[in-house]
C-alpha cells in the first residue's frame, strides 16, 4: 500500500507539472491517432489481399496492436523516461539522493515520474483491444468456461509481459554501473522491441527465435493475444511465470550488484 500510495503522489506532482503544457496533450494524441491509424490503414490493404497472415486473422492482429499499444502505454507512463534516464544519473552521481531516502532504491529509480500524456495510449489500447474483441466473439466464445480461462490468463500474461518489459530495460540502465552512458542500448532494444507489435511467426526463423528469447519481446503482445483467442495449457502458463519470476529476480540481483558498484558524487 505504501508504494502504491508513492506512484499516486508521483502522479499527483507530475501532472501539476506537466498540466500548463496542454498542447503536449494534443501532440500525443494526435501523434498516437496518426502512428496506429496508417498501421490499421496498411494492414486492412493486406487483408484484402489474403484472409490471414503468418495463420493471424485481421482481428486477431488488430487486437494484437491494442495489446501492444497498452502495454507500451503503461510503460511510457510509469518508467520509460526513469529507467531511460538512469545511466546519466550513475555517471554524474546524481543517485545519492535517491539512495539516502528511506524505500526501495530501485522503485524509487523506476517511478520518480510519470509522462502523464501517455495515457493516450493507454486509453487507445484498451478502446481497439475492447472494440476488436466484441467484434470478434464468435471465435472466443467456444463456452463460456473456456472463455473465462482464457480471458484470465490473457490479463495475467499481459502483467508478465509488463514487468519482462521493464526487466530488460532495467537491465540496460543497470549496465550504467559497468558501462557509463547506455544510452544507445536503449535505441537498440527500441527498435527490436517494436518488432513486437506485429506476429512473430511472420518473422523468419532466426529472428522469431531471437524474440523469444535472447530479447524477448515476442513476449510482449503475441503471446497474450494468442492465448485470447486460442488458450494455453497449464504447463506453457505455468512455464511462462515461472520465467517472468526468475527474470523479475535477476533484475533485483542485477540491481543490487550495481548499487553496491556505485559511487556517489561525493566521493
Amino acid at each position: 500500500m505504501k508504494k502504491i500510495a508513492l506512484v499516486h503522489l508521483f502522479f499527483k506532482t507530475s501532472l501539476m507539472t506537466q498540466l500548463p503544457y496542454r498542447i503536449n496533450f494534443v501532440t500525443q494524441a494526435l501523434s498516437t491517432l496518426f502512428y496506429f491509424g496508417s498501421g490499421l490503414i496498411g494492414l486492412r490493404i493486406i487483408f484484402t489481399h489474403t484472409d490471414s497472415l503468418a495463420g493471424w486473422t485481421f482481428y486477431e492482429i488488430v487486437t494484437l496492436l491494442g495489446v501492444y499499444q497498452l502495454i507500451a502505454g503503461i510503460l511510457a507512463f510509469f518508467v520509460m523516461e526513469n529507467v531511460e534516464n538512469l545511466p546519466d544519473k550513475i555517471v554524474d552521481g546524481h543517485l545519492d539522493e535517491t539512495i539516502l531516502m528511506p524505500e526501495n532504491t530501485q522503485f524509487l529509480s523506476s517511478f520518480g515520474s510519470c509522462n502523464v500524456w501517455a495515457i493516450t495510449d493507454i486509453l487507445l489500447g484498451i478502446g481497439i483491444m475492447i472494440g476488436s474483441i466484441f467484434l470478434n466473439l464468435d471465435q472466443l466464445t467456444l463456452t463460456s468456461f473456456q472463455f473465462i480461462v482464457q480471458l484470465m490468463q490473457f490479463f495475467v500474461l499481459i502483467g508478465c509481459s509488463l514487468l519482462i518489459s521493464y526487466s530488460v530495460r532495467m537491465w540496460i540502465g543497470t549496465l550504467g554501473f559497468w558501462l557509463g552512458r547506455t544510452g544507445g542500448g536503449f535505441i537498440l532494444f527500441t527498435s527490436i522491441w517494436a518488432m513486437g507489435k506485429y506476429p512473430v511467426d511472420m518473422y523468419p526463423p532466426f529472428f522469431k527465435w531471437l524474440l523469444y528469447t535472447l530479447v524477448p519481446v515476442g513476449v510482449v503482445a503475441s503471446i497474450p493475444t494468442y492465448v485470447l483467442f486460442n488458450g494455453m495449457g497449464i504447463l506453457p502458463f505455468m512455464g511462462l511465470l515461472f520465467l517472468t519470476f526468475i527474470i523479475y529476480l535477476f533484475t533485483n540481483s542485477l540491481w543490487k550488484m550495481g548499487i553496491r558498484k556505485y559511487s556517489s558524487a561525493a566521493s
